[in-house]
């Protein structure tokens, strides 16, 4: 494989469709591209499948052995898929030009918080891995909402370390206004505080200013690109985030090779 993007967000984000979205754009540009799905509860994904851990995992099959409720039969399932990497790594020998596209599980905790979910990645891939964290444009236009949002884009940064990209998806839901307000809330921490005390005007204020202040001195202040798979929107920007890293040079992720 050229690389491998793992697209990962809460439920309801979008995830299956951006990823099918983005297979047809990077086609359409005459690049090959591969999907492949880890949501072993999927009832239906809006692409076509090249590799699938249905084929492995039977979410009815856990219910059954295990005696669990749908819930319980996904965690097992998250924790059962590190046993089929073999399978799934032989299936993406057959992909060596592409790039690969991971749809993961629609519960971002069944992906980012199972203790085998690092392995899986590194065990895929190579090291030839981004993380894609969607976040929702409703949510993400009010000011708690990006902040939350964010929050959880940290976590997922820190628990894989991996060039993670923070991704507005559904931007078409919202107005010009408010994707320009999420743009301006990355790059100037003191407007995002100024407008999140007067959304909530109880808060301790103190207390969410350091965590802005967190993010201006973190890695978390980062490139927002908003997307919509509706118009595909945003896709090339994707795609360039993606190629910078894979084949940009030596130096292009330096922060994340080791010495």
């Amino acid at each position: 494989m050229i690389g491998s993007l793992f697209v990962t967000g809460p439920a309801g984000t979008g995830k299956s469709t951006f990823c099918g979205t983005l297979k047809e754009w990077l086609q359409e540009q005459q690049m090959e591209s591969a999907t492949v799905n880890l949501d072993p509860g999927a009832d239906y994904v809006p692409y076509e499948v090249d590799v699938d851990i249905r084929d492995y995992i039977s979410l009815s099959t856990i219910m059954q052995d295990y005696s669990l409720g749908p819930n319980g039969a996904q965690v097992v399932a998250a924790d059962l898929m590190v046993e089929f990497v073999p399978q799934i790594k032989s299936l993406l020998e057959n992909f060596q030009d592409h790039y690969i596209i991971f749809d993961t599980p629609g519960q971002v905790e069944l992906f980012t918080f199972r203790q085998g979910s690092t392995h899986l990645v590194d065990a895929l891939t190579e090291g030839k891995a981004m993380i894609a964290y969607l976040a929702d444009s409703v949510v993400a236009s009010s000011p708690s909402g990006f902040i939350a949002q964010k929050m959880l884009f940290g976590s997922i940064f820190y628990r894989f370390f991996k060039p993670t990209m923070f991704i507005v998806n559904k931007s078409d839901l919202i107005t010009a206004e408010d994707n320009s307000r999420i743009m301006e809330w990355e790059q100037n921490p003191e407007k995002l505080s100024d407008d999140l005390m007067q959304e909530k005007q109880q808060i301790v204020k103190q207390y969410y200013s350091g965590i802005i202040k967190a993010f201006a001195e973190s890695e978390l202040i980062s490139k927002i690109i908003p997307v919509s798979s509706v118009d595909r929107y945003g896709m090339e920007e994707v795609y360039s985030q993606m190629s910078n890293f894979f084949t940009g040079g030596e130096d292009t992720d330096t922060m994340y090779r080791e010495e």
